[in-house]
C-alpha cells in the first residue's frame, strides 16, 4: 500500500470531512516522480565508475601478463588482445560518467585518451622488453591517475546527489507537517489519528532523512531502515545502494588492496585526527619498516607472490607485545607502525627501539608463501611527534629519509629522523639546482695548486681543484657544494666541464713553452665507465697528450669499488693516463694496491707528514715509503707542507716533491704561469 493510500484511509475512517482538507493538501503530497530515477541514475553512474576502476586494474594486469610472457618466452599476443579490448571498453564506459563536474570528467577522459594513444602507439611499433616495461608503466600510471580522479568525481557526485535528495525529502517532510497541521486545525483529529500518522508517515520519513544524512557524512545510519512495499521502501533500497558504493569508494581510498591494511591516505587522516584531539600534549611515534627485498621478490616471482609475502609480513605485526601499534602500508615495500600511548604518557625513542626490535624479531624468520620460504631484508626509520616534526607531512618525510639512511647502512638497521631534516633536504635540492644552473652558465672553473721539486727548484705538476665563481664575484670552496653534487649526480657534468677547461689550459701552457703534468681527483662517485668517456673527450678536444694527465684516486674509493675498479683503471692506463694513489697512509693502506693497479705516483697524506715532526717512527715510515717508491719507479708527493721546517724535514726523508700552502694556494689559470716562473727564478737565484 502506498503512502498516499494509507493517508486517505486514515482520513476516511475518522471523518468524511477530512476529504476537504485532504483535497487541499493532497497535491503537495504527490511523490516526486523524478526523485527515484535521479537516485538510481547516480547509483548507476557510481557502478559504472567502479566498473571503470576494475577495467583499469585489468588493463594493468594484462600489461603485466604480456611483459612476463615476453620475458619467459611465451606468446604475449593474447594478453595484448585482451588489453586492447579492455581499452575499448574503458573508452565506452567513460561516456556514461556524470557531466555535472565537467573539469574532472574532462580530466578523466583526457587521461584515458592520452594514455590510450600511448598504449596503442606502443603496440603498433615492434615490441621488445623495454616497450613491455613501458606498457606496464603506462597502464599503471593510467590506473593510479584515473583512479584518483574517479574517486574524486564519485565523492563529489555522490555528495551532490545525496544533498539534492536530502533537500527534496526535507521539503517533503515540511509538506507533510503542513498536511498534518491542516488536518488537526480543521477537523481536530484525534490522538489515535496523530499517532497512526506518525507511525506510518513521519517516523519512516525521519529514518530515511537520517539515513541520507549519515551516508552523506560518511557514517552508517544510526537506525535500521525498513524496506517496505511503498515509496519509502524504494528510497531505502536506493540509499543502501549508495551506501554500498560509498563504502567501496572509501575502501579504495583508505585501504591497501594487497594486505587489507590502512594505506598512506589513512595514515595522513589518522595523524591529523591525533593532532586535532591533542594539539599540545599529544606525543606519539612512527616507525617505517622497509622490506628491502620486495623489489627482488616482485621481479623474480611476480606481483601476486610479492603481495602475498607483504600480507603475511603484515599479519605478524598486527599485535605487538612491546606497545599498542596501528599498522599501515605506506607504499609497496614499506609498513608503518604508529605507536600511541594516549594522553597519559609520552612515547620515547626507547619505546620505538623496543617496537622495532620486536618487529624485526617477528619478521626475522622466513615467510612461507606457496610452499616457498622467503627471508626478508629489513631496515627502519623512526621519529617522534612533535619532537621531530611540526606537521604530518614533515613527520612522514622525516621517517622516510631516516629509513633511507638505515637502508644504506645495511639490513637490520634503525635510524631516527630529526627536526630540520626536511629543511636541510630542501636546501640541498635548491643548491643542486643552483649547481646545474652554474654549470650551464660556466660558473665552475679550474684552479691549480702547484706541485714543486724543491731540490731542482722546478714546478713539476699541478693539481686541479674546482671552484664555483658566482656572478657576484664570490668564490665558493668545494666543501660547500661537492657533497651535494655527488649526491645529486651532477658531479659527472661538473667533472666534464672542469677537466675540459683544465686540459685546454695545460695545452695552452705547453704551446707557450711551459710543459707540466696536471692531476685531477677521481672520487668514488666517478668510478664508473662514464669517466672513460669524460677523460677521452677532454683529451681529444684539447689535444693534450695523455701522459700529461694524472688521475688521483683514494684508497677508500678503491676498496668501495673493488669489484669493477680494475677494468676502469686499466682502461685509463691504456689511454696513457698516469695513476696516483692519493691520501696514502690513511684508511685502507695496502701495499697490494701499488702493484695491483700499476700506480705511477704516491701522495702521502698530510696527517702522516705532520706526524713525522713528533714521532720518529712516523719519520722512518715516510723514509721507507720514499725509498720503496723510488725502487718501484714511482714518484712520491707529500701534501700539506705549510712552512720551511716541514719542507726541509720531508726533503731529508726523501720527499723532495711537495705540495702545500708553504708554496701557494690554488690559483686561477691566468695567475699560475706567472707564479711558476717567479718561483723558479727565485730558486735559480738562491
Amino acid at each position: 500500500m502506498s503512502v498516499r493510500t494509507k493517508f486517505i484511509a486514515v482520513i476516511v475512517l475518522v471523518n468524511l470531512a477530512i476529504l476537504v482538507a485532504g483535497g487541499m493538501i493532497m497535491p503537495s503530497l504527490r511523490p516526486d516522480s523524478g526523485l527515484e530515477p535521479n537516485l538510481r541514475g547516480h547509483a548507476n553512474r557510481i557502478s559504472m565508475s567502479v566498473v571503470m576502476d576494475r577495467t583499469l586494474t585489468d588493463m594493468h594486469v594484462q600489461a603485466e601478463m604480456a611483459r612476463r610472457a615476453m620475458l619467459e618466452g611465451d606468446d604475449p599476443a593474447p594478453a595484448l588482445t585482451r588489453l586492447l579490448s579492455e581499452l575499448e571498453a574503458l573508452n565506452g564506459q567513460a561516456r556514461f560518467l556524470p557531466d555535472a563536474d565537467t573539469p574532472r570528467v574532462a580530466q578523466i577522459r583526457q587521461l584515458i585518451g592520452r594514455h590510450g594513444a600511448t598504449i596503442r602507439q606502443l603496440l603498433k611499433n615492434e615490441t621488445d622488453a623495454t616497450r613491455y616495461e613501458q606498457l606496464s608503466a603506462v597502464t599503471l600510471m593510467l590506473k593510479v591517475q584515473a583512479g584518483y580522479e574517479l574517486a574524486a568525481v564519485l565523492e563529489e557526485d555522490n555528495a551532490g546527489a545525496l544533498t539534492r535528495a536530502l533537500k527534496e525529502f526535507t521539503h517533503l517532510r515540511g509538506q507533510l507537517g503542513f498536511a498534518l497541521a491542516s488536518v488537526v486545525g480543521a477537523l481536530m483529529l484525534s490522538l489515535i489519528v496523530s499517532v497512526l500518522a506518525y507511525r506510518r508517515l513521519v517516523k519512516p520519513l525521519s529514518a530515511v532523512t537520517g539515513g541520507l544524512n549519515a551516508v552523506l557524512t560518511g557514517h552508517k545510519p544510526s537506525q535500521s531502515l525498513q524496506e517496505t512495499q511503498d515509496e519509502f521502501g524504494d528510497i531505502v533500497r536506493a540509499i543502501r545502494k549508495l551506501q554500498a558504493q560509498a563504502e567501496h569508494i572509501r575502501r579504495i581510498a583508505y585501504l591497501d588492496p594487497g594486505t587489507g591494511l590502512p594505506n598512506r591516505n589513512a595514515l595522513d587522516a589518522e595523524l591529523r585526527e591525533v593532532r586535532r584531539l591533542r594539539p599540545i600534549d599529544g606525543s606519539h611515534g612512527l616507525v617505517l619498516i622497509t622490506v628491502n627485498t620486495y623489489a627482488n621478490l616482485r621481479s623474480g616471482f611476480g606481483f601476486r607472490l610479492a603481495e602475498a609475502v607483504m600480507q603475511a609480513a603484515s599479519e605478524r605485526l598486527r599485535v605487538l607485545d612491546a606497545l599498542p601499534v596501528t599498522v599501515f602500508r605506506l607504499d609497496a615495500e614499506t609498513l608503518a607502525l604508529l605507536v600511541d600511548r594516549g594522553i597519559a604518557e609520552a612515547v620515547t625513542r626507547a619505546d620505538l627501539k623496543r617496537v622495532t626490535a620486536e618487529a624485526f624479531s617477528r619478521l626475522g624468520t622466513p615467510v612461507e608463501v606457496e610452499e616457498q620460504r622467503f627471508l626478508l631484508g629489513l631496515s627502519a626509520g623512526a621519529a617522534i611527534y612533535p619532537d621531530d616534526a611540526r606537521d604530518a607531512e614533515e613527520y612522514i618525510n622525516v621517517c622516510i629519509e631516516a629509513a633511507k639512511a638505515a637502508r644504506e647502512q645495511g639490513f637490520g638497521q634503525l635510524r631516527f629522523g630529526e627536526r630540520g631534516h626536511t629543511h636541510r633536504l630542501r636546501k640541498h635540492l635548491a643548491l643542486a639546482e643552483q649547481i646545474r644552473m652554474g654549470l650551464r652558465e660556466g660558473q665552475f672553473v679550474p684552479f691549480f695548486q702547484p706541485i714543486v721539486d724543491i731540490r731542482r727548484g722546478k714546478v713539476v705538476s699541478a693539481e686541479v681543484l674546482v671552484r664555483w665563481r658566482q656572478p657576484d664575484g664570490r668564490v665558493v670552496l668545494p666543501g660547500e657544494f661537492i657533497p651535494v653534487a655527488e649526491n645529486s649526480e651532477v658531479i659527472r657534468d661538473m667533472t666534464r666541464a672542469v677537466l675540459a677547461q683544465a686540459c685546454r689550459s695545460v695545452r695552452a701552457w705547453s704551446e707557450r713553452g711551459y710543459t707540466l703534468s696536471v692531476s685531477f681527483n677521481l672520487s668514488a662517485k666517478l668510478l664508473t665507465p662514464h669517466i672513460l668517456t669524460i677523460v677521452r673527450d677532454a683529451l681529444y678536444e684539447s689535444g693534450l697528450p695523455p701522459d700529461q694527465l694524472v688521475a688521483e684516486i683514494t684508497e677508500t674509493a678503491l676498496v668501495s669499488h673493488e669489484s669493477d675498479v680494475d677494468e676502469i683503471l686499466q682502461s685509463l692506463r691504456d689511454m696513457g693516463i698516469r695513476l696516483c694513489l692519493d691520501d696514502f697512509g690513511t684508511g685502507y693502506s695496502s701495499l697490494t694496491h701499488l702493484y695491483r693497479f700499476a700506480i705511477d705516483r704516491i701522495k702521502i697524506d698530510p696527517v702522516v707528514s705532520r706526524a713525522a715532526a713528533q714521532n720518529p717512527r712516523a719519520a722512518e715510515i715516510i723514509r721507507g715509503m720514499a725509498d720503496l717508491a723510488h725502487r718501484l719507479g714511482m714518484s712520491i708527493v707529500v701534501e700539506g707542507i705549510e712552512n720551511d721546517e716541514d719542507a726541509q724535514r720531508l726533503e731529508q726523508l726523501g720527499c723532495a716533491i711537495q705540495q702545500g700552502f708553504r708554496y701557494s694556494r690554488a690559483m686561477p689559470e691566468d695567475q699560475f704561469i706567472d707564479w711558476a716562473r717567479r718561483y723558479e727564478s727565485r730558486a735559480d737565484a738562491a
